[in-house]
């Protein structure tokens, strides 16, 4: 297919809806991922994705794979174990993503182990931001951002309520999960200032998981979760806040937990994954026009196995602000932002690829945007932005074997965008970005796997990790041009992107030399594009539906060859009605995509259509459920790496608020 013609069709598309007459839409900012700063979406020149506690796919959700499956040019890899879900998304894999938790990063990296160590259940909200940005969070926000926020006391409180409670109970069909959790929470004025906490802990228990076509993936799993958060605002601009929050999974699973089937080579183990989360910081908003986050933090993940115990460490400062200035007929926003943080890698037994190593990095960033001009109908040439900004990253590694890794990165990103009103945005931009060697590719020394004989004759050594600490950091360079439209009833965003990316970190296996190492080896171009539609008509405001389309192409820019995390042409489309005072919600959602090559092989893996149904209902003011059926005809599809998709599943979620 010329993905430039599709492209283009979709532009041609979409232009009889830029024609269109009706009232503005209003539209309020948001903090958002991709800019740092509250930003009305119209102005956004990314494409992003919001889910919240009200979506019914969040708010029955147990696993990361149950919020994210239906996202257009994502995907969860893995089967559905918690154990081993990792992200692609706009051609990268799990290590070109950044996962970030109530802003702490999330990536340990070691074997066939995901880093989606958090209880769906305590999640307020999830930002998608697609494309490349480093420039505001430097390694591995190669394809995007993806930002987990957990819930806070004011997220729960009912209007004119001071404190409450609230138990909640669900489950899900497909993996016989129970999961129950109990939150308290509420604030309080004193004489100096407010106070607010909340409390909460969650448990779940679940069996062999289900997938697409009735083939199951062996497992029995408990995980017990936990949040502490409270804050305290001594005067109107300042807040001081602190959080903990504590995971805890025992899951008798295969040693690759990503795979479906269990043998020989892939036997069930005990698994003991813990992960705690630690903040302490102080917020300063002296107006609307400034704001200034400071926090120290922790983060430790540990996963304890028979003869093998992994632990990761992780502590940091970081503070980050924005600040508005007016000046008359122009206008500026400033982000900036500075990170200490110091990570350890301690393994114990024969943790396979989890080497001994430290990496320290310091890193500062700043980005402004500029605004200029008057509309159209004003008399002017339309407003313009111009945005320019970049972020310095330096790291330092050392390995048990005393070899030193120093590299330092400039991460630079330039936009231009162009409204001739306030209903319609054209933007174009430039962004490189960078992921940095992990531990374990730098240092990793030990056993890979045992030598085998295929025959009489033919016999291998041992297999065993050589260390690179000569490796490059993986690097890219991003244009991407796009359009924002709102007007009336209609909202479109929609851009195309391409990425020239070096220095890819691939795996040399050596079979008959008996040696695995990391090297820098491909050259790649990744290109395609992201659009979304929402229609919300004024004639019938209870009625929401939405479009969107995704593909992902790459090759290889020396051989031709296929490369990277493609994703085939995809189509996401849904709508949600409200009744009885929107009491009710009733909703539909549906993904498509066309029939695909898999990653790294000649099979072509074939297309698929997946329909959702959802129910969300307000018994009482003090008792709501959600209700949700995914993949109504248990349809059988396979994600670009091959692996077999969520099957049939009845998600329920039952809450009870005092």
């Amino acid at each position: 297919m010329n993905h430039t013609l599709t492209f283009g069709g979709l532009c041609l598309t979409l232009l009889p809806l830029l024609a269109a007459q009706a009232n503005d839409a209003e539209l309020n900012p948001v903090t958002v991922t991709g800019t740092r700063a509250p930003t009305d979406l119209s102005q956004a020149p990314l494409i992003i994705d919001i889910i919240d506690r009200d979506d019914a796919v969040l708010a029955t959700a147990s696993r990361v794979e149950d919020v994210l499956s239906r996202q257009p040019g994502l995907h969860v890899a893995g089967q559905g174990r918690r154990n081993g879900q990792t992200l692609s998304m706009r051609g990268f894999g799990s290590k070109g993503v950044l996962v970030r938790l109530d802003g702490v990063r999330q990536d340990i990296s070691t074997g066939h182990i995901g880093n989606f160590f958090l209880d769906p259940g305590l999640i307020q909200e999830v930002q998608i931001a697609r494309g490349a940005l480093s420039s505001l969070y430097g390694s591995n926000a190669m394809g995007g951002v993806v930002s987990f926020t957990s819930v806070n006391a004011n997220d729960l409180l009912a209007p004119g309520e001071d404190s409450g409670v609230r138990l909640s109970v669900g489950g899900a069909t497909a993996s016989d999960e129970m999961r129950g959790s109990l939150t308290a929470f509420g604030r309080r004025d004193t004489a100096n200032g407010q106070v607010d906490g909340l409390f909460s802990i969650g448990r779940s228990e679940s069996g062999d998981i289900r997938r697409a076509g009735g083939d199951e993936a062996e497992e029995d799993a408990t995980l017990n979760s936990l949040l502490l958060k409270g804050g305290w605002e001594p005067s109107d601009d300042q807040r001081v806040f602190m959080s903990w929050q504590h995971y805890d999974e025992r899951a008798t699973q295969p040693a690759n937990p990503q795979q479906l089937s269990t043998d020989a080579s892939n036997p069930l183990r005990d698994r003991d994954v813990v992960s705690n989360n630690v903040q302490l910081g102080h917020r300063w908003q002296p107006s609307a026009a400034t704001e200034v986050t400071s926090q120290l933090t922790f983060s430790q993940q540990d996963i304890d196995e028979p003869l093998a115990n992994r632990t990761l460490e992780r502590a940091g400062l970081q503070s980050d602000g924005y600040h508005t200035i007016d000046h008359g007929w122009l206008s500026q926003t400033l982000v900036f932002g500075a990170e200490l943080e110091q990570a350890r890698q301690r393994p114990d037994g024969e943790a396979n690829g989890f080497p001994k190593a430290d990496i320290d990095t310091q890193a500062a960033y700043l980005d402004t945007t500029l605004t200029a001009g008057s509309y159209l109908k004003n008399g002017g040439a339309g407003q313009f932005d111009v945005g320019l900004g970049a972020r310095y990253d330096r790291y330092d590694a050392s390995g048990q074997n005393g070899a030193d890794s120093v590299h330092d990165q400039v991460s630079p990103r330039f936009r231009l965008a162009w409204r001739p009103d306030d209903a319609l945005m054209l933007f174009s931009g430039y962004a490189e970005a960078f992921r940095a060697p992990s531990l374990s590719e730098l240092y990793a020394n030990e056993r890979h796997f045992a030598g085998f004989c295929a025959g009489p004759a033919f016999c291998t050594p041992d297999n065993y990790w050589i260390p690179n600490p000569n490796l490059s950091p993986e690097s890219s360079h991003t244009w991407e041009s796009g359009v924002v439209w709102h007007q009336g009833d209609w909202q479109v965003r929609a851009s195309y992107f391409d990425t020239r990316a070096d220095d890819f970190i691939d795996t040399h296996v050596d079979i008959m030399a008996g040696t695995t190492q990391a090297v820098n080896v491909q050259r790649a171009q990744l290109w395609g594009y992201d659009a979304r539609v929402t229609w919300q008509p004024n004639a019938f405001p209870l009625l929401t539906s939405f479009a969107g389309l995704s593909e992902v192409s790459g090759k290889d820019r020396d051989s031709g060859e296929p490369l990277g995390s493609q994703t085939p042409l995809e189509a996401t489309l849904g709508s949600e009605v409200a009744l009885y005072n929107s009491d009710i919600r009733l909703g539909w959602q549906a993904r498509f995509a066309q029939s695909f090559d898999k990653q790294g092989d000649d099979d072509r893996l074939p297309g698929y259509g997946l329909h959702d149904v959802h129910l969300a209902w307000q018994l009482t003011p003090a008792v709501d459920t959600s209700l949700r059926l995914a993949n109504v005809g248990d349809k059988v599809w396979y994600r670009p790496d091959g692996s077999l998709g969520d099957g049939r599943s009845l998600f329920a979620t039952l809450n009870w608020q005092w």
